[in-house]
């Protein structure tokens, strides 16, 4: 039976935004207790800054899985502000029952729970363990 081609919309993830928003909100806090009061507000600044650019630099695209003949995958990534998918290397740096981590073109990306659906998610892992 033909393998169907899969593709898999990711989002970013609330949940890696938030484990990275709190561990800059600790850091704040502990410049904020223990440095001058002058430096609150530049900390404050560099926490504000921070979230929103931790927030940016997360995947939003869709990643498509093209069986070939010889039974491999191809891969193609389309960035969410792209009208095309282009091909791309992938390879599977970290797969766990949670996080899946991408190399795509060499950028890591992380797949969180939250990034793509269950049912997307276990496909990946299925096409990744072959």
């Amino acid at each position: 039976m033909p393998r169907t081609p899969i593709t898999i919309r990711i989002v970013p993830s609330r949940l890696a935004w938030g484990c990275q928003w709190l561990l800059a909100l600790a850091v704040t806090a502990s410049v904020l207790s223990h440095a001058p009061g002058w430096l609150g507000l530049p900390a404050l600044g560099w926490l504000l800054w921070l979230g929103g650019w931790l927030w940016r630099g997360q995947a939003h695209g869709e990643l498509q899985m093209q069986p070939e003949a010889g039974g491999g995958w191809r891969w193609l990534w389309r960035p969410a502000a792209a009208a095309e998918a282009v091909p791309v290397r992938l390879r599977c740096a970290y797969r766990g029952p949670w996080l899946i981590a991408l190399d795509i073109e060499r950028r890591r990306t992380w797949l969180w729970p939250d990034s793509a659906s269950c049912e997307a998610r276990r496909q990946l892992r299925r096409a990744l363990a072959r």
